[in-house]
Parts: structure tokens; sequence; C-alpha cells
């Protein structure tokens, strides 16, 4: 797929059902404000580790038998149960400081385009972020899908599905989702403790910045000072993460999760 103002090779993944890009990822690679992004990891690494969250993440019973099954093998969620999410915001409010949600992107394991939409403003934009989010003005003012609408496809899609991203708090608050998808079925790369790094003066951990998660694992250069993120890319470059350290990912969960159940069934038991 090439562009008049951008020359690109892409990657697409063996297994994709599209050999060709959907037309409404065309805008990641063309215009002034966009760039291309890879379809797909030429290598498809299907290794991968665990990130866990805590408990309190998410309000919500985990099923006693949700089908991760009590074997010594590792359970691993299949591929189509797998969803990639990442937002750009824009800055409303007193110099832009509040981060509203304007542009989604939700992809699947190979990276087919589940849904890719900017999000109309009821706010005044202060600040389009233009250089980070590269979101124009003129790009919110054919917008036409609202926050409401957004927040209803987005529920839909990830209905019973593991959700991948990278801060994935900040996309939840941003789209009204906090607390609203179980903490079993999240791998946020910015959680996951082998991506963590050092914090200086106490010796805690903190989360590193996607840009050189990818750098250092996938050998991807994204977020490239000088040019707009893509959400496209962004979601990518966090499912790519997490394939490539997969089982041992999988293998945290399903500890927790068997903590999880042996914590209700005594909770149970004691009713």
């Amino acid at each position: 797929v090439s562009s008049p103002r951008f020359q690109s090779t892409w990657v697409v993944h063996p297994k994709s059902k599209n050999a060709q890009m959907p037309d409404k990822t065309a805008r990641h690679t063309s215009g002034p404000y966009r760039h291309s992004s890879i379809l797909h990891s030429k290598d498809g690494v299907d290794a991968t580790r665990f990130q866990h969250n805590d408990t309190n993440d998410a309000k919500l019973s985990l099923p006693l038998n949700k089908g991760y099954k009590r074997n010594k093998r590792v359970h691993l969620p299949k591929q189509s149960e797998f969803v990639a999410l990442d937002c750009e915001m824009v800055g409303i409010g007193e110099k832009g400081r509040i981060s509203s949600a304007a542009w989604i992107v939700l992809i699947d394991w190979f990276g087919n385009v589940l849904l890719d939409e900017y999000i109309s403003q009821d706010d005044e934009v202060t600040d389009f972020r233009t250089e980070i989010s590269g979101i124009t003005e003129q790009d919110l003012q054919t917008a036409t899908m609202t926050l409401t609408e957004c927040r209803e496809k987005v529920l839909n899609i990830l209905q019973g599905r593991v959700l991948v991203g990278h801060s994935l708090k900040s996309d939840f608050n941003a789209l009204g989702i906090a607390r609203q998808h179980p903490w079993w079925l999240i791998r946020d790369t910015a959680r996951y403790t082998p991506f963590l790094q050092d914090r200086p003066g106490n010796g805690s951990l903190m989360p590193r910045k996607l840009r050189d998660l990818a750098k250092e694992r996938l050998h991807r250069n994204i977020q490239v000072p000088g040019r707009p993120h893509s959400p496209y890319e962004d979601a990518l470059a966090s499912l790519d993460l997490y394939k490539s350290v997969r089982p041992k990912w999988e293998a945290v969960m399903s500890f927790k999760i068997k903590k999880t159940r042996r914590i209700q069934r005594e909770q149970q038991t004691r009713q």
C-alpha cells in the first residue's frame, strides 16, 4: 500500500484473511500527520509472558470454571479471543490539561482493524495535541461517532475477550469504561513485571514507555520524535510485546486465577 506522501512496504500476516488493508487504515499512512505501521511482525512470535493486574482493578467475581483447566499445561486463550486497543487524546478544559479520547483503534490478533474511528467531542477542544496525537481540527469536525456510541461498541467487542494494550487505565478512564472489563481478561504491557524498570531513589518498579519496550524487545521504532503517534501502531506493538512472552505471562495469570478461586471458595465455605 503506498501513498503519494509516504512510501511504505507492508507485511501482511500469512494467516490474515485480508490481503488488502481496510480503507480506513490508510489514514495511518498518508496525510500530513500520518505515518506507516507494520501489519504484523515477520517472525509472528508466539511466545509470551504474562502481566497480571490486582484483583481490585475490576470489582467482578471470577467464574469458578471459566475455561481454565486444572492441569500442568498452561492454558493459552485462543487467538480469536484477543483484541488490542489504543486511543489518542486531545486536551479539553483550561490549557487543554484534561485528556479526552478522540481517536480509537481496536485490532485483532493478526492486526486486522476492528474499529478505527474519530470521536466527536462534547466539550471545546483547547489543545488538539496534533504533534503527538496526529489529530487535527478538521478530523474532529467530520467525526460522527459520539463517546457514548464508541463506549457501547468497545464494550460489545471486548465482551469475553482478552484485551491487550499499554497503560490501559488512561484509555479506560477516557472512554468511561473503568472497572467494566474483568481483570483476568486484561494484559497491560505497562504493568507486566518483567517489562518494568527500577524507580530512581527507592528501588520500586515503574512502567517503561511503549516506545522503549518496542525498540528493545521488538527491534521496532515507534513514536519517533518529530512524528505523531499512530494508535494502530501502538496497539500492534503492545500486542506483539504480549506475544513475545505469552506462555510465561499466561502462567502467571493461571496462578493468579487459581489463587482467586481458592479465596472465593474459602469465603463461600465461611458463609
